[in-house]
């Protein structure tokens, strides 16, 4: 028992001596290496025919036709071709997967990083199209908030909303702004389908802090584009877009 206490002293003191002891950077070097094709003259074979397994595999993957595109889809201010159609699959998701539906699908311009191509559709464009790991989130927002959204977006010059909602903005105002052909009620509670990144206040919509209620779905815009643009070709149809006004600029 006298043994086990010495040793026990002797740990508590080098424990205080450990978190007493201050340490700092007495000197620092370094140098540069250019990274080059120097560095391919002599490849690990092993390596590179593990690495090119897996580059077979994922090139299979990503080129791997879903659908076809009527037309290039763009995404641009103040609504465009992408950005509505984007906005629109997400209030069906919403639709479909909550009680009441959604009222208001909201999304980012920047959501998007590339065009969708017109003709054949792959894997990989919608990769690129929405590179981000951008997440559904549905939210229950009162219809003062909402305002609130709609007065970044004007203040914005535009981004992604769906087709139920009319925004005409001039000087960087909202001018008038309906739902469902209705002014917003400042008392309602929306139920809106947007993303995680949105939902966290990013890109000036910190009105979407305020949600009463906020249910993060864990399901990838990419992945629910990806299995639109299947759907649609299961069913026979063509990917595509029209520009309907939904949010006007005026002088």
């Amino acid at each position: 028992m006298k043994k086990l206490s010495i040793i026990l002293a002797l740990a508590a003191i080098l424990l205080i001596s450990c978190k007493s002891q201050q340490y700092r950077i007495s000197n620092m070097s370094g140098f540069v290496v250019e990274m080059n094709n120097s560095f391919d003259a002599n490849p690990d074979r092993k390596m590179q025919a593990l690495v090119q397994k897996y580059k077979t595999e994922l090139d299979n993957e990503m080129n791997e036709v879903i659908g076809t595109s009527t037309q290039m889809l763009d995404y641009s201010r103040p609504e465009s071709l992408l950005t509505n159609l984007t906005s629109d699959v997400m209030k069906a998701y919403g639709d479909e997967h909550l009680q009441s539906g959604a009222d208001v699908a909201i999304m980012n311009v920047n959501g998007h990083r590339a065009n969708m191509p017109q003709g054949k559709i792959t894997v990989g464009n919608l990769y690129e199209i929405y590179s981000f790991d951008n997440a559904i989130t549905f939210l229950e927002l009162k219809g003062s908030d909402l305002k609130k959204i709609f007065d970044a977006y004007a203040w914005l010059g535009g981004a992604g909303v769906s087709s139920n909602v009319k925004l005409v903005v001039k000087n960087r105002k909202v001018q008038s702004v309906t739902v469902d052909g209705k002014p917003i009620d400042e008392n309602k509670i929306y139920h809106i389908s947007t993303l995680d990144y949105l939902a966290d206040g990013n890109n000036d919509m910190d009105a979407f802090r305020n949600a009463v209620k906020k249910t993060d779905t864990g399901i990838t815009l990419r992945d629910i584009m990806i299995d639109y643009v299947k759907e649609q070709t299961r069913q026979g149809k063509e990917i595509t877009s029209k520009l309907d006004g939904r949010i006007t600029i005026v002088e």
